[in-house]
Order: structure tokens, then C-alpha cells, then sequence
């Protein structure tokens, strides 16, 4: 929420009338085109003529950045057309220009347009077209042109994965409720501003793909001049950078309850770890509680409350799923359904775009959250999966973490060394990934073996994805409260 803006907006209903009077209201559609600049009054007019000129009629909005040129004098020319023309007495950058501008605008519908690019006259049909109720946005490509010339042709959604780079430009066509909703323009990393927004917006719904064409201006002054220092040197820094930014991180845990007495020591470090990351986003703490006694609940009710300046949301969740059996065997199977079982609900439960799942016999390190997150959304294509290490409780020569050979037998890692690599499988005990770049659902078997985490890893590298071991982060695997494996 930001201010009174709710997405999606509940329809107003007035009990009070019979259901014979009621009748269809019928709204409107209003779009209001925004431009926003600053000095560019060598392409202004192209700009505002190419808003003026839409299939649909739009509201047109000019909102200047302290322009010294002549930018002013030649947007007041189309006052008499309808423009609205907003000044201002200082440089405020482009994010407050553009919601400036917006905050005027009277349409259930924006469209931003810098002032030296052009929109074609069917530009704001085909995005409406594209658009419903429940859209927070649509996009289309972009084509260059000026002092060269290309044709950026977007993705549709389900094929996009925004997370790994933006194609949405500018120009998209919001519903107003949802860029409110989002939080409107904003300034980070004084870049990527499209991309920041679309990142925002695409958590209220589906986003739409239109076959709508930017017509995007290159020229001398324009900062996309040098297409090949802007992609090969700033963004290999800035594209992990705005993902640590946008991204929103939660955490979840399965509470058994066989571990009561150590869950205070637990809760403490992965609050702190969770901390040192100092996330920008809010993030949440999902806790299953499968221990089936008051005391624990208690417990953790009462450890949990310690650290709500830590997590903006902590949420106790009553899971009593129990199994019985008789054999070893079955008592494997019945763990690995329930593991299985209990992943995928946690799964639906935590909202982040991240989830760090911690077992509750893991204690992560400090830095765990930090080199977690660091190594998720690095690169021009960040791995999908992050783990950390620890020992297996049952074989303690081993970690939980390793290769598939090509007769899917599992060789786990006796050593770890000290460079981060790349496996095949790790275990859930503390386990960061992309919510929408890994399998959405846990089973219980790999190949009839029982092991829920063997499965999910083996379906992510057969969709070619990539999981880190990461050495750095360290974790006990707690036997007891007193004798902690490492």
C-alpha cells in the first residue's frame, strides 16, 4: 500500500439497494501520456506531437526537470492544444519529474515518455488492448533510431524471467492503482529505473505483452549512446546490484520441536545473519510449527517477538502432520513425504522473491545471509540455488552435497575446500533460490530413493539450472545443544 492506493481496487457496493435496481457501471477508460525531460528541446516537439497525435484521445502532461534550453517555451506552445505544462524551480532527477507529473495526471491509466523518444499513433491502442482488469502493466519492444539504428523485441511474460535482465522499457502502460501500489518511480542506483518499477509491479499480477513499438532516440547526449560501455562494463556491476535491491527474501523453517531447548540459540543467529544482509525490501519469517506441544509453541512465540524489528512480518504456522511405522524403511519414506509435503507448503506460504530455507538443526554463520544472497544475483545469469555446507548427521565423513554420476548414484563431498562450486544435489538444511527460477514443487523420491531434496536438485539440472556450494558459509548441524557437528 502507498497511501490510500490498494491494488487490486475492491469495487464499492451499496448493500442498501435491491437487486432489481442495481445496474452496470460502466467506467471510462482515461489514459494520460507523461513527459517527462530535462534539456531536450532539439526532440521535445517530436515528443509531445507524437502524444498528441494517439489513435485514442489522451490527456497529455509535460513535466520539466529545470531545463535551461528552450525546452519551456517550446512545450507552452501546446498549452492552447490541451497541454499541461509543469515546472520546476530546481533539478530533481528523472524518478520525481516523472511522478511530479503523474501526481496531475487525472487517468485511471499512465504512460511515461521521455521527451526525445516517439510513440507511433497506434502505440497507446495496442497496449490498451493488451490490458485487464488485473494487469498491473504492458510492455512492448523498442526500436532505435538516430545515430543507429536496432529493434529490441520484448519477451512474452512467461519467457522473459525479469529477474536475470529487464526488457520493459519506459513507455509501458500502467493501471494506476498498480504503479501506486508498487511505490511509483524511484532512484537506487541513479539507473534502471525501468527496470526497478517493473520488478515492483510484476509482484501485483501478471504483466501483459503488446506489439506496441518505442520508437527509442539515440544521439550524442543520450546516456544509451554508448551502447557498449553501458552493457559490458556498468551493468555487469549494476545488475547485482538492483537485484539485491528489489529483491524481497524469505525465511522458512520447519520447527519439529526435537530440538526445543536449542531454538532460542537457533532463532538468534538466523535473525542476526538475516540483519547483516540489510535488505532494502521487507522480509518476512515463515515458521512451521510441527512439534505438536504448547511449551514449543510457547517458546518460539516467545523467542520470535525478540526480533520483530529484525522481520516485518513472523508467521507461526500449525502444521501436526505425524506418521508411524514399523520399519526402517517406512520410517525413511514417511520423512521424505513429509519433508516433501512440508517444503511445498512453506513454498506457497513465503512470498519473497527469495526463500532461505533453514532447517532447525542448522546453525548458520553470521555472514550466512551476506555470501548467500551475494553469490544468488551475481553475474549476467546468477546461479538459480545457493547452499551452504554442513555435515551429515548420520555420516559425518560427508557433507550434504555433491554429484550425480551417470548411473544416478549420489557421491557426496568429503571435503570442501575453499573455492564455491557447483553441484549436482545439497540438502534444505540452508538452502537460498529463486522462487521463479526453480522447480515449484518438492516430491518425496529420486529414482525410489527417498529424498526430497535429491529430487528437486535433480529436476533443476535437468532444466539446465545451476546450484552453488558455497564454503564460505559454514553451518553446524546440531546432534544436541551440546554437541554440534562442524
Amino acid at each position: 500500500m502507498v497511501g490510500n492506493a490498494l491494488w487490486p481496487k475492491p469495487e464499492k457496493q451499496n448493500y442498501h439497494q435491491k437487486e432489481t435496481s442495481r445496474k452496470p457501471r460502466v467506467r471510462e477508460d482515461k489514459i494520460s501520456i507523461v513527459i517527462a525531460a530535462r534539456n531536450n528541446a532539439p526532440f521535445l516537439n517530436d515528443a509531445i506531437e507524437s502524444a498528441f497525435n494517439q489513435s485514442i484521445p489522451c490527456e497529455v502532461i509535460y513535466s520539466d526537470d529545470c531545463s535551461f534550453d528552450d525546452s519551456l517555451t517550446i512545450a507552452n506552445r501546446y498549452r492552447d492544444q490541451g497541454l499541461i505544462v509543469i515546472e520546476s524551480p530546481y533539478h530533481c532527477g528523472v524518478c520525481a519529474t516523472r511522478n511530479r507529473g503523474a501526481s496531475r495526471a487525472k487517468g485511471n491509466y499512465l504512460l511515461f515518455l521521455d521527451g526525445d523518444d516517439i510513440i507511433p499513433s497506434d502505440y497507446v491502442k495496442k497496449h490498451l488492448e493488451a490490458m485487464t482488469p488485473a494487469t498491473p502493466f504492458v510492455y512492448g519492444g523498442a526500436e532505435a533510431f538516430g545515430s543507429f539504428s536496432t529493434l529490441w523485441e520484448a519477451p512474452d511474460w512467461t519467457d522473459g524471467k525479469l529477474w536475470l535482465r529487464n526488457f520493459v522499457n519506459t513507455s509501458a502502460l500502467w493501471n494506476r492503482l498498480a504503479f501506486e501500489t508498487a511505490g511509483r518511480w524511484r532512484n537506487k542506483i541513479n539507473t534502471m529505473w525501468d527496470w526497478d518499477l517493473a520488478l515492483r509491479g510484476a509482484r501485483l499480477g501478471t504483466p501483459a505483452h503488446s506489439k506496441a513499438i518505442l520508437k527509442y532516440r539515440q544521439h550524442t547526449d543520450s546516456w544509451s549512446a554508448n551502447i557498449q560501455t553501458k552493457y559490458e562494463k556498468r551493468q555487469e556491476v549494476l545488475l547485482p546490484q538492483m537485484r539485491q535491491i528489489c529483491s524481497r527474501i524469505s525465511v522458512g523453517s520447519i520447527i519439529s520441536g526435537r530440538l526445543a531447548e536449542f531454538f532460542p540459540q537457533w532463532m538468534s543467529a538466523v535473525a542476526q545473519s538475516v540483519k547483516l544482509i540489510n535488505s532494502q525490501e521487507p522480509v518476512e519469517l515463515v515458521l512451521l510449527d510441527n512439534s505438536n506441544n504448547p511449551e514449543t509453541l510457547s517458546l518460539m512465540r516467545s523467542e520470535t517477538n525478540r526480533y520483530l524489528d529484525t522481520f516485518e512480518s513472523i508467521r507461526i504456522i500449525p502444521h501436526p502432520d505425524s506418521f508411524t511405522f514399523s520399519n526402517e524403511r517406512e520410517r525413511r519414506n514417511q520423512v521424505a513425504q513429509f519433508m516433501a509435503y512440508a517444503c511445498n507448503r512453506l513454498h506457497v506460504e513465503m512470498k519473497g522473491d527469495i526463500q532461505w530455507l533453514i532447517e532447525d538443526d542448522i546453525l548458520v554463520p553470521l555472514e550466512a545471509g551476506v555470501n548467500l544472497i551475494t553469490q544468488l544475483t551475481a553475474g549476467w545469469i546468477p546461479p538459480n540455488a545457493v547452499s551452504g555446507c554442513y555435515r551429515n548427521r548420520h555420516v559425518e565423513t560427508q557433507f550434504v552435497g555433491g554429484h550425480f554420476d551417470d548411473y544416478h548414484t549420489v557421491n557426496a563431498y568429503s571435503e570442501m575446500g575453499t573455492e564455491t562450486s557447483i553441484v549436482d544435489y545439497c540438502g534444505t538444511g540452508c538452502l537460498m533460490f529463486w522462487k521463479e527460477r526453480t522447480p515449484r514443487y518438492w516430491d518425496s523420491h529420486y529414482q525410489e530413493i527417498p529424498a526430497h531434496d535429491w529430487e528437486w536438485c535433480s529436476r533443476l539440472k535437468q532444466a539446465e539450472g545451476k546450484i552453488l556450494m558455497l564454503p564460505s558459509v559454514h553451518c553446524g548441524h546440531v546432534i544436541s545443544a551440546e554437541n554440534i557437528l562442524y
